[in-house]
């Protein structure tokens, strides 16, 4: 059977008046007074059947005995006090996932300002244009682009998108591309997935076919950047590119859109709204989107 240890609190004071060789100091560390300090010394030292300090009148030293304790004791309340520290950081830490361009975009922009009215909640972000699984990788909330329709996922609404199609001033009229017909002369360049200009060709009443020509890219960043050079058209969310639009870096090739049921979302696993960081960030989104119409 293991030993009974001696009362904690007695060893925390022993711990602190160890460390700092005095009494007076103790208290004032742990917010108790001298004579409780020496109360509590008195009670570890009658509970180890020896003495743990050599009392002067001019100074405190340690016994041989409180040499050897002091370091454990100290180890001890060490990794005590990093555990708490850490779950209490993992309470009020809120995991985030997000697409690189959105987090740089519109999110990042506006973290300072959560962080300002919830000092108490700290944010992690993981940005990737992946699909994760909330629950295996231990996400809070992930903002999507879609229809909202997730399985077994909770999905609240941020803001509806539009895509336009979008090209360089100069590719624009290097190719003439005045009518939807001359689209065929255009090179399409895609984010990720083929499906999204294949719905805007066959609106324009174009073959949905040639969406299958063109290079993909999986970084929303790497795309404008190719748009931009020059190297062909692509369909982006609007709302993202206002700022190459306004300096006329980009162009809309055609006033034709898509994004019918298509929005940003915030999602989450059922019964995670309960919680207090993910209802904080859910409402703070929330207001960032009804302020930014």
């Amino acid at each position: 059977m293991a030993e009974r240890l001696p009362s904690l609190p007695a060893l925390r004071v022993f711990e602190a008046a160890g460390r700092l060789l005095s009494f007076t100091r103790a208290a004032m560390e742990l917010n108790v007074t001298q004579a409780a300090v020496s109360h509590q010394i008195r009670s570890l030292e009658d509970q180890l059947g020896q003495p743990l300090f050599e009392r002067t009148t001019r100074r405190l030293a340690l016994t041989a005995a409180g040499e050897r304790l002091l370091p454990a004791a100290s180890a001890a309340f060490g990794t005590l006090e990093r555990a708490i520290a850490d779950l209490r950081r993992a309470k009020a830490q809120l995991s985030i996932t997000t697409t690189p361009f959105f987090g740089a975009r519109w999110l990042a922009p506006r973290l300072g300002r959560f962080a300002a009215r919830h000092p108490e909640i700290e944010i992690s972000v993981r940005h990737t244009t992946m699909m994760l699984d909330l629950g295996a990788e231990r996400i809070d909330l992930a903002i999507r682009t879609g229809r909202g329709q997730w399985p077994g996922l909770e999905a609240t609404l941020i803001a509806p998108l539009t895509m336009v199609p979008v090209a360089a001033p100069s590719y624009i009229e290097g190719l003439a591309l005045r009518k939807f017909a001359d689209m065929s002369r255009a090179i399409l360049l895609h984010d990720e997935t083929r499906e999204e200009w294949a719905e805007w060709l066959s609106i324009a009443g174009l073959d949905p076919a040639w969406a299958q020509q063109g290079p993909v890219f999986d970084d929303e960043h790497v795309l404008i950047a190719a748009v931009i050079s020059g190297q062909g058209v692509a369909l982006v969310l609007r709302n993202l590119v206002e700022k190459e639009i306004a300096a006329g870096q980009l162009v809309p090739v055609f006033d034709l859109t898509i994004g019918e049921g298509w929005g940003y979302y915030l999602v989450h696993q059922f019964g995670m709204a309960k919680l207090a960081k993910v209802a904080a960030f859910r409402d703070f989104v929330l207001r960032e989107a009804v302020a930014e119409k």
